[in-house]
């Protein structure tokens, strides 16, 4: 089970990097693909890097991946 006040602070990094960090190109992606729950679990054929450094940079930002 995940712990509540680490998936609040997951969700808050996620939403810091979006806002400040993602192109407006992989936003349109994540609209077209159903928003971002949708986004963060697409078909194994769609493959996104920009998406993959979001999520990646959020994690370093809580703690919860090396920095590297």
């Amino acid at each position: 089970m995940v712990d509540r006040s680490v998936a609040r602070r997951l969700a808050h990094a996620l939403r810091n990097e979006l806002w400040f960090s993602a192109s407006d190109e992989l936003l349109g992606r994540l609209a077209d693909r159903g928003g971002l729950s949708v986004g963060l679990n697409p078909p194994e054929e769609i493959e996104d890097e920009e998406l993959a450094e979001v999520v990646w940079r959020a994690l370093r930002a809580i703690g919860l991946a090396d920095r590297e």
